[in-house]
């Protein structure tokens, strides 16, 4: 019996991908849910006037995950999800700072000119 020799190359990358198609796992359906809550959220609060950057990051991001999702490559849209949420509620800090900022300076002013805000 004759044993077939594989370029090592070959049978690493075989090894790469069953190791990928095992991991992908469950659909990530609570991460989605998650990250369209904290994007809907950051919305609804007004984020995107304070931190537009990280209101469309977590936007874009979760587009991307619903197309992962579709194409079920769920690592991925977990990924994404996850990343989406993290940018999302990263936006909401800034906007809630910039407020707490804004009062600040209004009381300040307010305090140094002797007038109530």
């Amino acid at each position: 019996m004759r044993l077939v020799h594989l370029p090592r190359l070959s049978v690493l990358a075989l090894a790469v991908l069953l190791a990928t198609g095992c991991a992908s796992g469950p659909p990530p359906t609570e991460q989605m849910a998650a990250a369209k809550a904290a994007v809907d959220s950051a919305d609804a609060t007004g984020a995107p006037a304070y931190a537009p950057t990280e209101t469309r990051l977590a936007a874009d991001k979760l587009a991307g995950a619903k197309k992962a999702l579709a194409d079920k490559d769920y690592v991925l849209a977990k990924q994404l999800a996850d990343e989406s949420q993290l940018d999302a509620q990263l936006a909401v800090r800034k906007m809630q700072t910039a407020k707490s900022s804004q009062a600040a300076d209004e009381a300040r002013k307010a305090v140094s000119t002797g007038v109530k805000p």
